[in-house]
C-alpha cells in the first residue's frame, strides 16, 4: 500500500506606521454574538445583512440574523445530497448563492439563496493516476460576481505557482497571475508497501499572498519586502513597497506558529491500496504518530515575513492584508487602494482576527482561554 501525505501548515503569519494612512483602533463591538463556536472554519455576509458560519468541528453551517440572534440551520451533516461532513470555506455566487468546500465529502456543493441545495462536484477534477501531472485539487480562494471560482493547483513543486480562475459556465480554465511559493521540505518514511511521503513548508515562510475583489481583480501581495499588485482584465498595477520592520521570531512566535498550525493547516492524504485510490482532506494538523512536532528540531527564520495569509477585499474595493505582528500582541491590517497603496489601517481588539468584510462591517473571530470561538462585528465605516 503507498500512501502520500501532503500538509501545508497555516501559519499565523501581523505593523508599523505609514505617513498618510489614518489608523482605526477598534474597541468595542457593533454586535457580538453569544453562540459558542467550536470553530469557524468558513464564514460569508449574505446580501440581506444575515450570516453563514461553517463549524467544521461540529460539522454544521448556521445561518444567522445578527439583528434578532436567530439561527438557523443549512443542510445537516453526512454523506448525501445538501449534506456535509467538515465544512470549510464558504464563498459567494450570483442570486446571493453559496458555494461550500465539504472537506469530508470531498466535494463542493452549491446552495441557492433560499439555502436549498442545487449540485455538488468534487474537489479533484480527475482521477489519481489516470493520466500525466498532477490531480487538479480545487481549493477555492475566492469567487466573483460573475460565479467564477479562484485556487491555486496543490502541489507540483517548484518555487512558482499560479493563481487560476475557472469559468464552470465556460468550462474553461485560466491562469490570471504568477505567485511565489515557499520551498517544501520532503520526508519520506516506510517501504515500497507502505511509503509515506510528507511536504510541508518550513516555519514563517516567505511566500506571496493574494486575494479576489467582487468586480474579478485580484489582488497579489508580493514578497519578499512588501507590496501590492493588481492583476484587472484591463492590466496590472504594479504597487511601491511598503515598509515593513522585521518581527523577530523567538519562543512565543515559535508556539503561536504550532498553535495556529495545528488548528488550521490543511491536510491532503491520497492511499493507493492494491489499484483502489482514494482522497481524504482535513483542516488541522494530523500526525500518524499522534506526537506533537518538536520546535527546536525546526529551522527557524531570525523574523517573521511582513504580512500573513489573512487577507481580504471588501465591497468598497479595498484590499485588507493582516501584518505580522509579535506574538499576543493585537492584529493590524493595512487597508491598500487600487494603486497599491496603504489608504488606511484597522488594529484590532487583543485576540480577535478578520474572518470577513461586508457591507454591514468587518467581522472577527474571538478564541476564548477554553478554545471557544465567538463571531463580532465591528462598524469600519
Amino acid at each position: 500500500m503507498t500512501r502520500m501525505f501532503a500538509a501545508w501548515l497555516a501559519a499565523s503569519l501581523a505593523v508599523t506606521a505609514t505617513a498618510g494612512a489614518q489608523e482605526l483602533r477598534l474597541t468595542k463591538p457593533a454586535v457580538r454574538l453569544a453562540h459558542q463556536f467550536s470553530g469557524i472554519n468558513g464564514f460569508r455576509e449574505l446580501s440581506d445583512g444575515r450570516v453563514l458560519v461553517a463549524d467544521g468541528i461540529d460539522d454544521v453551517v448556521l445561518r444567522i440574523d445578527l439583528a434578532t440572534g436567530k439561527i438557523d440551520t443549512l443542510g445537516r451533516a453526512g454523506p448525501g445530497p445538501g449534506e456535509y461532513k467538515s465544512p470549510d470555506g464558504l464563498f459567494a455566487l450570483p442570486n446571493d448563492a453559496t458555494l461550500l468546500v465539504d472537506l469530508g465529502n470531498a466535494r463542493m456543493s452549491v446552495f441557492d439563496g433560499t439555502g436549498k441545495h442545487r449540485e455538488s462536484f468534487p474537489i479533484a477534477q480527475g482521477q489519481p493516476g489516470a493520466g500525466p501531472g498532477p490531480v487538479p485539487l480545487i481549493f477555492p480562494r475566492g469567487t466573483d460576481s460573475r460565479g467564477r471560482i479562484y485556487f491555486q493547483p496543490v502541489g507540483g513543486g517548484g518555487d512558482s505557482g499560479s493563481v487560476v480562475r475557472w469559468d464552470r459556465a465556460a468550462a474553461r480554465f485560466d491562469t490570471v497571475a504568477k505567485v511565489k511559493l515557499p520551498p517544501l521540505i520532503t520526508r519520506t518514511s516506510g517501504g515500497p508497501n507502505s511509503r509515506n511521503v510528507r511536504q510541508q513548508p518550513p516555519p514563517y515562510p516567505v511566500q506571496d499572498n493574494w486575494a479576489v475583489a467582487p468586480d474579478g481583480r485580484v489582488a497579489l501581495i508580493r514578497a519578499p519586502g512588501y507590496r501590492v499588485d493588481w492583476a484587472a482584465a484591463g492590466g496590472r498595477t504594479t504597487g511601491k513597497p511598503i515598509p515593513a520592520p522585521p518581527v523577530p521570531v523567538r519562543a512565543a512566535e515559535k508556539k503561536e506558529f504550532m498553535a495556529e498550525s495545528a488548528a488550521n493547516g490543511l491536510s491532503v492524504s491520497i492511499e493507493n491500496n492494491n489499484g483502489q485510490v482514494s482522497m481524504r482532506f482535513a483542516r488541522g494538523r494530523r500526525d500518524d504518530d499522534g506526537d506533537e512536532p518538536d520546535t527546536e528540531g525546526m529551522e527557524w527564520p531570525a523574523a517573521k515575513p511582513p504580512f500573513t495569509g489573512t487577507s481580504a477585499v471588501g465591497p468598497d474595493g479595498r484590499l485588507w492584508v493582516e501584518r505580522s505582528v509579535a506574538a499576543n500582541a493585537p492584529r493590524s491590517y493595512d487597508l491598500i487602494g487600487p494603486a497599491g497603496d496603504v489608504v488606511g489601517r484597522v488594529v484590532a481588539p487583543v485576540g480577535r482576527r478578520l474572518i470577513g468584510v461586508g457591507a454591514k462591517g468587518a467581522y472577527f473571530r474571538h478564541v476564548d482561554a477554553d478554545g471557544i470561538s465567538y463571531l463580532e462585528r465591528y462598524d469600519v465605516r
